[in-house]
């Protein structure tokens, strides 16, 4: 059976997903989706708060709908565009979809990234066991959604969570275990069979920061090209008041997916009720860009999961060098 929009090597994946939606497998296609909010930066940016990072292009644009999208513009040796970063509101979620449009560099100005193996930090997710202004990086949860160069990175900090009297680089520490602590390194790294990075370092005495990353095991995107890109992410269990090693990370490019786990820790038996509500735009790279250089976003979904409808792979036609 030849699968719609798949291309024969992807066959089997394009056959999963397909069983995977018509069974209602969270994440990976169920038909009940329930969309947050949509954002195709057509002329305006709706509903957002905060910062006013970012700027309406109407000559750049995803080639799959709309005439215009949001850019983001870094000069040589800066942190981002002035205006910081944009955030909006969502409806409180155990599970968050998000899917968009990308463009990274121009065929004169290559993407070029940091260059270095951390940032950019491009998209963050924050939940409500912070405030609607909360600082991001060191807070409750932080889940980034980037790329180091053109390959793919999910990742999580949350340093206010790291329990000091039991700092600890070994596993599994206090994770899983009823004891306040943080998932993202400082109380015991998550499997590292797993994540690509995790560690804590002091940020000033007493508070430290943490982190995990987990990355593609290749370069899944490219230069002046547009991809679609999609994400999806599920808070792990609470049972009997402990911490479950079930956690869903999961990072697509053009239907293909880049990278999957689903034994992660996101939230502790102190917050058992936390949940994703908070969206945020804030391109940024923390020693300055090497190159002055551009990227863009188009076509924006926030939802709770992945539809059956987007489960098929887009054909190479739907994707143009501009």
């Amino acid at each position: 059976m030849r699968l719609k929009g798949v291309r024969p090597m992807n066959r089997v994946l394009g056959l999963f997903l397909l069983v995977a939606a018509m069974a209602g497998i969270p994440g990976t296609g169920s038909a009940q989706q329930t969309v947050f909010f949509t954002e195709p930066f057509d002329g305006t940016w709706n509903s957002w708060y905060d910062g006013t990072g970012g700027s309406i292009d109407t000559v750049v644009y995803s080639p799959n709908g709309g005439s215009s999208s949001a850019r983001f513009h870094w000069n040589q040796g800066s942190t981002g565009e002035p205006g910081g970063a944009r955030r909006h509101k969502f409806t409180a979620s155990e599970t968050v979809y998000m899917s968009f449009d990308l463009k990274l560099g121009t065929a004169s100005t290559p993407w070029q990234g940091s260059q270095l193996a951390y940032h950019p930090h491009i998209i963050y997710l924050l939940t409500d066991a912070n405030a609607d202004y909360a600082g991001l990086a060191w807070d409750y949860l932080t889940f980034y959604v980037e790329w180091t160069l053109f390959t793919p990175r999910l990742a999580i900090q949350d340093g206010q969570r790291i329990n000091l009297s039991q700092l600890t680089s070994s596993y599994p520490g206090l994770l899983g275990s009823t004891t306040a602590h943080a998932v993202a390194g400082g109380n015991g790294p998550q499997d590292q069979a797993t994540p690509t990075g995790a560690g804590y370092y002091s940020i000033g005495a007493p508070n430290y920061a943490n982190g995990t990353n987990w990355d593609s095991t290749s370069a899944n995107l490219r230069n002046n090209t547009w991809h679609r890109v999609e994400v999806y992410v599920a808070m792990n269990s609470i049972s009997g008041g402990v911490p479950q090693a079930n956690g869903i990370i999961r990072f697509w490019v053009d239907g293909v997916l880049a990278v999957e786990r689903t034994n992660v820790y996101l939230r502790t038996a102190q917050f058992a009720v936390q949940k994703f509500n908070q969206f945020i735009l804030g391109p940024y790279i923390g020693n300055g860009s090497p190159i002055a250089q551009d990227m863009w976003i188009d076509n924006l979904i926030v939802a709770d999961q992945r539809s059956a409808s987007q489960t098929s792979v887009p054909p190479p036609a739907n994707l143009r060098v501009q």
